[in-house]
């Protein structure tokens, strides 16, 4: 919950460094709001993964459904709405688009009928949905435009955790597989999906780089460059083990403190501007 609180605060945090933007209310109101979409996708995916089985595939157990997730992720949903409502008065329309990208996320990853994390299209989602989505509505809330710094920042939020969201699905491939659940990962494979992975992680720091050469992003932003070497340390573990899901939640664990250190030395970077 907290790593996903964080584009939310990097938005913010852009909006005040970049144009001195900031209304207490506003940011207050924003937060309760990204809480209960995060709430939300929370038991949308706790009940969703019961009702088809993803989670208890091979553990020889019956897992109950807890249909009560299903009605308090409606009624965070539309306590969220309520929220957006409120935050595209005070803003303007544009508020409301981002909520809605962020409904059609929340809701719709694993829920039917579109079911994105069944189709391939899950990752590109969550990419989206904690990237540009919630950093330039998070943005918008405070500063009412919308520009080039915070999108190019929202870029390489969202690529962190898109990275997160394919590595994570490695080590979950022959029970996704075996429930219809053909993500990016299922669809590629182990090995190719580990290629995606890399690659991912490449434009990664490259867009982290670039935004410090360019003067796009704060130079304090390099500081999450530091996180390299133990990222690398975790592809080289990975690759010879992507059969040992131990060894991937050292490298999962890797990779959200990745993305919390580029966060946060982002909105930090912001903050002394």
């Amino acid at each position: 919950m907290f790593a996903g609180m964080l584009p939310f605060l990097l938005g913010q945090a852009i909006a005040f460094g970049f144009g001195k933007s900031f209304d207490g209310a506003r940011f207050w109101w924003g937060f309760v709001g990204i809480f209960l979409v995060l709430a939300a996708v929370e038991f949308f995916n706790e009940y969703f993964d019961a009702k088809y089985g993803g989670d208890r595939i091979f553990s020889g157990q019956a897992r109950a459904i807890p249909k009560s997730f299903f009605a308090f992720g409606i009624l965070a949903v539309c306590l969220g709405f309520i929220v957006g409502l409120y935050l595209t008065i005070q803003a303007g329309w544009p508020v409301m688009l981002f909520s809605f990208f962020g409904f059609l996320g929340a809701y719709f990853y694993v829920g039917t009928p579109v079911r994105w994390a069944y189709r391939g299209l899950g990752e590109l989602v969550i990419g989206l949905c904690y990237g540009p989505f919630m950093v330039l509505g998070s943005y918008y809330v405070q500063a009412e435009t919308v520009r080039f710094v915070p999108f190019f920042a929202s870029l390489i939020c969202g690529m962190s955790v898109f990275c997160i969201a394919v590595l994570n699905e490695i080590p979950d491939y022959h029970q996704d597989m075996l429930v219809g659940k053909r993500n990016l990962v299922v669809r590629l494979g182990k090995q190719k999906a580990m290629v995606l992975w890399k690659v991912s992680l490449a434009v990664l720091f490259a867009l982290l780089i670039l935004g410090v050469v360019m003067k796009t992003i704060p130079a304090a932003a390099i500081v999450a460059a530091a996180t390299l070497p133990w990222v690398l340390k975790s592809v080289s573990v990975v690759e010879k083990n992507y059969d040992n899901p131990k060894v991937f939640l050292c490298a999962v664990n890797t990779m959200v403190v990745t993305h919390i250190v580029i966060t946060l030395s982002l909105g930090l970077g912001f903050l002394r501007r």
